[in-house]
């Protein structure tokens, strides 16, 4: 597990050690990232989906995501009550505690945990119970933060998203068209690219601004959605005695992964507390290197 985690942890430094010695720039991850979802995410979906075989307790586990993000978005509301954030504090404290970093992270920890086997299941978690709930969800939140009760989910964001538009096109075109395999070979290619750039380009925009003075509200943003919830979905999992496998494997990480990006782009987006979802999404990234292997080792000693 630590050599496989190792390649992680090295990418995402030297994206972090560049912009430091300014070689690279912040700027130069947006080139890094629409590579990724223009062309090298939707090579690794189309790649993926034609060794896919889905079954019916698949639809469970992405039942199971979209209760976890439901569950998140309750118990994160309840802790900032408790901890009697304001309005627009609470809104964010909500997004940055219930959505995670399925993709850019997701899939290069459970690549290195599980093998590049788990990249298809990681892939349609991400896209149904990660991307589609953010987008659909999150507006509600952002205007209960704003104070302006007008709610409009961008239904066009969701249809024209690159790796969402390639996995139901690819669903579509599997039972009647195999791809030859020297297009598969090309596919894959490109796909492998998806780790370090895009890990590289989370070190790029890494940064720790206002943490000392956020401590408290980033702790229990980490706590409840990086310790609680998933310890939470670990123990239903165990005690349900759901069908394990390498996709409940790959869904209880996916739960455990850090704040999500584009969670925290939204609430910059909305004029909300920046400084909270900067923070949050940062340490959280320093964090996942240790809650995602001790999550690993209970997973195997404890129900596979």
């Amino acid at each position: 597990m630590l050599e496989n985690l190792f390649s992680v942890v090295l990418f995402f430094s030297l994206g972090y050690i560049f912009r430091k010695f300014k070689i690279f720039t912040e700027e130069s991850s947006k080139t890094l990232i629409d590579f990724i979802i223009y062309v090298a995410f939707p090579a690794l979906v189309i790649y993926n989906v034609q060794f896919l075989e889905l079954k019916i307790s698949y639809l469970w586990i992405l039942v199971l995501g979209w209760i976890a993000i439901i569950f998140s978005i309750i118990i994160s509301f309840l802790a900032g009550k408790f901890l009697k954030l304001n309005r627009i504090t609470l809104a964010s404290f909500v997004m940055m505690a219930s959505f995670g970093n399925t993709s850019f992270l997701g899939i290069p920890f459970n690549m290195a945990l599980f093998g590049e086997e788990s990249v298809k299941y990681v892939i349609i978690f991400d896209q149904f119970a990660s991307f589609l709930p953010v987008v659909i969800l999150s507006p509600f939140i952002l205007a209960y933060g704003q104070g302006t009760g007008s709610i409009k989910i961008d239904w066009k964001k969701i249809i024209t998203f690159p790796p969402f538009i390639t996995l139901i096109f690819s669903f579509l075109i599997k039972p009647f068209f195999h791809i030859p395999d020297f297009i598969l070979g090309s596919l894959h290619l490109l796909g492998l690219t998806v780790v370090p750039l895009a890990l590289f380009s989370v070190g790029l925009n890494l940064r720790f601004s206002n943490l000392k003075e956020r401590i408290r509200d980033v702790t229990a943003v980490l706590f409840i959605k990086m310790i609680f919830v998933p310890s939470i979905f670990l123990a239903f999992f165990i005690f349900a005695g759901i069908e394990s496998g390498l996709f409940t494997k790959v869904a209880i990480i996916e739960i455990a992964m850090p704040p999500m990006v584009l969670a925290s782009i939204l609430v910059i987006g909305a004029g909300l507390d920046k400084d909270l979802a900067a923070s949050s999404v940062a340490s959280g990234i320093i964090f996942s290197f240790f809650s995602v292997p001790i999550f690993y080792i209970l997973i195997n000693r404890l129900i596979f």
